[in-house]
């Protein structure tokens, strides 16, 4: 039996404080688990299912968690670095002073979840689901590639997006998501193009 499952099993699914290096649940179902002030390096977590998921201090290093089922999932004061998380289902969960750095988030579902405090830092997010997110302070997208991704009803005021891809952003058709974001003059093409106007 892999550490981790071993770990729900002894602590009937509240783990705390334990270190987890090169496990491979590729596919298991873990039913409704707590992690606190756990760190996971190098474990693979593609395709598992995990009931409303809670995440407090934690630490993914290197992870693969690809295709990953954890909507309703509550994360708090936890990092996320270097890991995939292609295809994950995360849907209607809540975050909070959570930081994503250098991960590969494309095609991540994220809708209607909460978010306050939040980071995503050289991190590929294109064709995300980013739609009705509920943000309780501004959100921090810094080097990220979010063309095609669907932000449909997130307000994206005070976010700063001049250092982000937007080609192609999937909105509604008044863009009023991105009233009072900041963008740059070489991002006017992205948007033109949106607007199915020409720039000379």
């Amino acid at each position: 039996m892999s550490e981790i499952l071993e770990a729900i099993a002894q602590s009937d699914g509240d783990v705390r404080g334990r270190e987890f290096v090169g496990e491979d649940l590729s596919g298991e179902d873990l039913g409704h688990v707590e992690f606190e002030d756990c760190t996971f390096r190098g474990c693979v977590l593609a395709s598992a299912r995990l009931e409303r998921p809670s995440f407090e201090r934690c630490a993914f290093e290197g992870c693969d968690l690809a295709n990953v089922a954890g909507n309703t999932g509550f994360w708090r004061d936890s990092r996320v670095e270097d890991c995939r998380l292609v295809g994950a289902d995360l849907h209607k969960s809540v975050l909070v002073r959570t930081r994503f750095t250098g991960c590969n988030l494309s095609y991540v579902g994220l809708a209607e979840s909460k978010l306050e405090r939040v980071s995503f830092t050289n991190c590929d997010l294109r064709e995300a689901s980013l739609s009705q997110l509920r943000l309780r302070s501004r959100l921090v997208l810094e080097g990220c590639d979010l063309m095609r991704a669907e932000l449909f009803q997130t307000r994206l005021a005070g976010v700063d997006l001049t250092s982000c891809n937007i080609a192609g952003v999937r909105m509604s058709d008044t863009f009023r998501e991105l009233r009072d974001a900041t963008v740059g003059i070489d991002q006017l093409p992205d948007l033109a193009g949106l607007l199915g106007v020409k720039l000379r």
